[in-house]
């Protein structure tokens, strides 16, 4: 095998608001081993300012490149979007980050060296630890578990200390930090942005797997993810809707009769009774509830297009 010593990689985040979060994200990645060949910031019509500041901040950087969209897209069309941008610019890789991580030194050069050695892969993703609790595991790779009709990390929550850093393939990798070679979105397509946020990563998991190619989990890459605790971070009206709406337009999507509805009776069943005890040991209001519940209802609402994946060509036409 013959390494190409100086890969175009461009990282993409989204900001929305969180000007506190971005700044250190992208100082984490500018000490990258492989140095990046743009780092693309789409701030997502913040309201804080954030987008000014950044603007201004890195008005004299030519590695750091900040774009206004007008509005909030979502996860999904405006990381599409900032892929785009990518691509146009010469990235032969993209790596897709959440703003509020810090990347690891080593990262990027060690998942960029598990997607060189096989022709296949489509992407590969590193583990995610705490930010404030730095050895314990808040998102590993995973597999879609069909009697869950969800998926199940093996390494979530745990030590590591306790994990093996074996390479392994995968069902599943968090959007949260994602490295993708090109030719993926030349084969697989971008985000579904019917998905807003939630959703997209198992989605494009999912899509990957049936495509033939290889996903990789590389548990010696490392991210550090801002997030506390769940049962307050995740609960609000505003996340539980999307969550909610997003999960019963995949299942929808991605699956058909028997296997379709018995995912979505778990939604409106054992996953309602879940989110109340979330909701209850975050001490949020039943707003959040009734929120999730709306999100159920318009996610068996909407028109579904079993066979949309969003390409290159037509995401900018789409929502």
């Amino acid at each position: 095998m013959t390494e190409k010593l100086n890969p175009q990689i461009i990282a993409v985040m989204l900001n929305w608001n969180e000007y506190h979060h971005t700044v250190p994200c992208i100082d984490s990645l500018k000490k990258s081993t492989i140095p990046l060949l743009k780092i693309i910031v789409l701030d997502q019509n913040s309201e804080d300012g954030s987008g000014e500041k950044l603007q201004q901040l890195y008005r004299d950087d030519e590695q750091v490149q900040i774009v206004r969209n007008e509005k909030n897209y979502g996860f999904a069309k405006g990381m599409n979007i900032g892929i785009q941008k990518a691509l146009d610019s010469g990235a032969e890789y993209v790596f897709i980050l959440n703003n509020d991580t810090i990347v690891d030194t080593n990262c990027l050069q060690t998942l960029y060296e598990v997607i060189l050695s096989d022709p296949e892969a489509a992407v590969a993703g590193p583990i995610i630890m705490y930010y404030s609790n730095p050895e314990k595991i808040w998102q590993a790779g995973g597999y879609f578990n069909k009697l869950k009709m969800g998926i199940t990390v093996p390494y979530k929550g745990k030590k590591l200390s306790e994990i093996s850093y074996s390479i392994s393939q995968v069902d599943f990798l968090t959007g949260c930090a994602l490295l993708v070679p090109q030719q993926t979105f030349r084969k697989i397509g971008l985000f579904d942005t019917s998905l807003f946020f939630y959703g997209d990563d198992v989605d494009y998991g999912l899509r990957i797997k049936r495509s033939g190619m290889n996903m990789y989990f590389v548990p010696s890459a490392k991210v550090w993810h801002k997030i506390e605790d769940i049962s307050v971070d995740r609960t609000t009206p505003y996340v539980l809707y999307h969550l909610a709406r997003s999960t019963i337009i995949m299942l929808r999507k991605r699956f058909t009769g028997l296997e379709k509805w018995y995912g979505i009776l778990l939604q409106f069943t054992i996953y309602t009774i879940f989110r109340i005890k979330q909701i209850v040991e975050g001490g949020r209001s039943w707003n959040s509830l009734f929120a999730w519940i709306r999100g159920l209802v318009h996610g068996l609402s909407v028109k579904v297009e079993k066979e949309y994946n969003p390409t290159l060509e037509n995401q900018n036409n789409r929502n």
